[in-house]
């Protein structure tokens, strides 16, 4: 009889473990989702307002492309005698959770910037962007070691190319930190660590620290 009620009790537990395992995981997929919904939308917002906001005012009816580098842990910086040296922005970016950059943020936002910087390879997400733009992700291969001229006859309509980080978010998903390089050949280029926020449902930038200007 005893050991009959100690095997109920055992598979009672490893019931509840493995209802409570599915629950984490399915509560992670949704946060995952939410994460991956929210960096669309966040750099939707910044490419709109920072680099597509005159658009129509010199597009000249191109289709403009959004070059980015899908991996940031690819990161680039401008290096003497050439258009890509090594990487910098890494180091740097613990000031963001234990120096006074964007002091006035979520510790949280800045913690999960730094830590989905650390452990996540890869960055993918569905961008909007105005009429007559379009976003598009590529590999290290596609950028770098390529000629200039291959380039431009790849991607036409450029306005260089962006290399962007995975983007911190604090808990409710209402503000947003984010780094992006942005190359736009020879000595032309710069980086940014870039503070949003939603207001009334929309992204906003409403700070940011620069790195470096070519």
């Amino acid at each position: 009889m005893g050991q009959y009620r100690f095997r109920r009790i055992a598979l009672y537990a490893s019931a509840g473990i493995g209802l409570l395992l599915a629950l984490v995981g399915l509560l992670f997929a949704v946060e995952q989702w939410r994460t991956r919904v929210e960096t669309g939308e966040v750099l939707s917002a910044f490419f709109s307002q920072e680099v597509l906001k005159d658009m129509d005012q010199w597009r000249a009816g191109r289709t403009i492309e959004i070059v980015v580098l899908r991996n940031p842990a690819c990161r680039v910086c401008p290096g003497a005698g050439s258009e890509v040296g090594e990487l910098s922005w890494r180091a740097q970016s613990w000031k963001l959770v234990s120096d006074d950059w964007f002091a006035h943020s979520s510790r949280i936002t800045r913690t999960s910037f730094f830590l989905n910087n650390v452990f996540s390879p890869n960055i993918g997400a569905d961008l909007r962007l105005p009429s007559g733009a379009r976003a598009v992700f590529v590999y290290r291969r596609d950028i770098l070691g390529t000629k200039t001229s291959d380039f431009e006859a790849k991607f036409p309509n450029n306005l260089g190319y962006f290399v962007v980080s995975h983007v911190g978010l604090n808990l409710t998903k209402t503000e947003a930190l984010v780094y992006v390089d942005h190359f736009c050949g020879g000595l032309c280029g710069s980086g940014d660590y870039v503070l949003m926020r939603k207001i009334n449902g929309m992204w906003h930038i409403v700070d940011r620290h620069n790195t470096w200007v070519s």
